[in-house]
């Protein structure tokens, strides 16, 4: 069924996928972090899907992916890991925007991957949003609105397929789609002047695909079960009517709770008759056979654009050397530099020759399924060693226990200078627990944010504050490089800190 974008587990296509494909019976493929092992088996992976069109007389498959950047990369072996769109919100910098997309879309098109589901234009209000966080440019619509267009004009310069989400916007909900169906509450004007607003931006440039939502949106769809995903009022009246999108309509993945729910097949037919062109399945089983049942619901209008779009996909792709060069891994560092934001003190370690630097790093972790922190680990001490400092390195686990606290804060002890990376304080009280208690005996540590900016609210009376937005290598290294005075802060919070600024 052509309208739907398959998935499969291992490191190369299962046979029945690529004869599929050369019949012309499958045309779009999701591939997920299990899929890739290595740069070269990754491009052996994509080699394949588009040889078995080739054989088949088809245009290149779609092959898209989660390549964010930040806090979502599906591919990292050796991959340019930007630091993520709220490091590139708190640059404020369109140039450096689309010299991220432009470096996000010529990696993946080395790789054989032509759609990349980014950038990300959810306008992040809600500091208790579970799930967008970093992958948000920022609070402010125009912001969103700027820095996502210039990422869409870097992707679409390398040759990828650009995907704005999340229809209509994901950026005010307090759950995740993956496990509940959240709602965002608003009346029609505030959703038209905030969640609306980038996107209907981006359908005035240009953007090729939107991906929906699995949100509820009672001001647009009064059916209290409907998230938009499965609404022909938000999909076919709003998006293709009201708003004159002409591009393909995506959904985010099929096996979420908000929409699988429902049931694997009534759901992706719902999808398909609320005006979806192709529908995401994730990680539903037996696809195929759901294709062959779906087949009844087929749209010509949808199929022809699926079409359409196939015929531009380049053929042509940049050499596997381009996947993590200098060039682009200068880029990620640039962005991280101007992204580092000193909200309180002057972000500077004083230490003189010789003194001792206690470095604590929350381990990172998953904190949804949309995310890929887990991999990462935080090198700041390490970092700071390079600089000659006399640093030592200490991690923490999320929601420690109240002994692993006590025991840190007891390993600490002496030291002339603490330096604390945080990672969403304000919903763990362990780091909120270490971070005053280093404050009352007065070692008055220096705390680095390292996702969202938000974690102040748990230690307000911190007086030396810093936001780097990312845990990714980059990040840290720009960290470093602030407190040791090699660069100056130059980002501005594109968020606010509840009660705080």
């Amino acid at each position: 069924m052509i309208q739907l974008m398959h998935s499969f587990y291992g490191l190369m296509p299962p046979a029945d996928f690529l004869a599929a494909v050369e019949r012309g019976e499958v045309g779009a493929f999701c591939l997920f972090r299990y899929n890739v092992e290595s740069l070269v088996q990754l491009r052996d992976l994509t080699t394949a899907l588009h040889q078995a069109a080739l054989r088949g007389g088809q245009p290149p498959p779609l092959i898209g992916i989660d390549q964010e950047g930040g806090q979502l990369m599906a591919v990292m072996e050796g991959a340019t890991e930007l630091p993520g769109n709220m490091a590139l919100g708190a640059a404020h910098s369109p140039e450096l925007a689309e010299r991220a997309g432009w470096v996000l879309g010529r990696e993946l098109l080395a790789l054989g991957i032509n759609m990349d589901f980014a950038p990300s234009l959810d306008v992040n209000i809600n500091p208790a949003n579970p799930v967008i966080g970093t992958r948000s440019f920022g609070e402010d619509p125009a912001l969103v609105t700027g820095l996502g267009l210039a990422l869409v004009r870097g992707l679409t310069a390398a040759g990828v397929v650009a995907t704005a989400k999340h229809f209509p916007g994901h950026g005010d909900v307090d759950s995740d789609t993956h496990f509940g169906a959240p709602s965002v509450n608003h009346p029609l004007t505030r959703v038209e002047q905030v969640e609306l607003y980038p996107f209907r931006e981006a359908i005035a440039a240009g953007v090729p695909a939107i991906m929906s939502a699995h949100v509820l949106f009672p001001a647009m769809e009064p059916d209290p079960q409907l998230p938009a995903t499965l609404s022909r009022r938000i999909l076919t009246d709003l998006l293709r009517g009201q708003m004159g999108f002409n591009g393909l309509i995506v959904t985010d993945a099929m096996d979420m709770h908000a929409v699988a729910q429902f049931g694997a097949e009534p759901s992706v037919r719902a999808a398909l008759e609320a005006g979806v062109d192709l529908a995401l399945l994730g990680h539903l089983p037996d696809q195929l056979a759901l294709g062959r049942t779906l087949e009844s619901v087929l749209r010509p209008e949808s199929a022809a654009r699926i079409h359409a779009l196939r015929e531009t996909l380049p053929t042509d792709v940049p050499p596997l050397s381009a996947v993590g060069c200098e060039e682009h891994q200068q880029i990620a560092q640039q962005i991280a530099d101007r992204a580092i934001t000193v909200v309180r003190g002057d972000g500077r370690l004083r230490v003189q020759a010789g003194q001792r630097v206690a470095v604590v790093t929350v381990k990172p972790a998953d904190l949804t399924p949309a995310d890929t922190s887990s991999e990462v680990r935080i090198y700041l001490a390490e970092a700071l060693q390079q600089r000659g400092l006399n640093a030592t390195g200490f991690e923490l686990p999320m929601n420690a226990d109240d002994a692993v606290v006590r025991g840190l804060l007891e390993a600490v002890v002496g030291y002339d200078a603490v330096v604390v990376g945080t990672i969403l304080a304000e919903r763990d009280p362990s780091q909120a627990a270490l971070v005053r208690a280093l404050h009352e005996r007065g070692q008055k540590p220096l705390v680095v944010a390292l996702r969202t900016p938000y974690d102040l609210t748990a230690f307000p009376m911190i007086e030396d504050y810093v936001c780097c937005y990312s845990v990714r290598p980059v990040a840290i290294e720009a960290v470093a490089r602030l407190l040791c005075g090699e660069i100056e802060a130059q980002g501005r919070l594109p968020c606010r800190i509840p009660g705080l600024t």
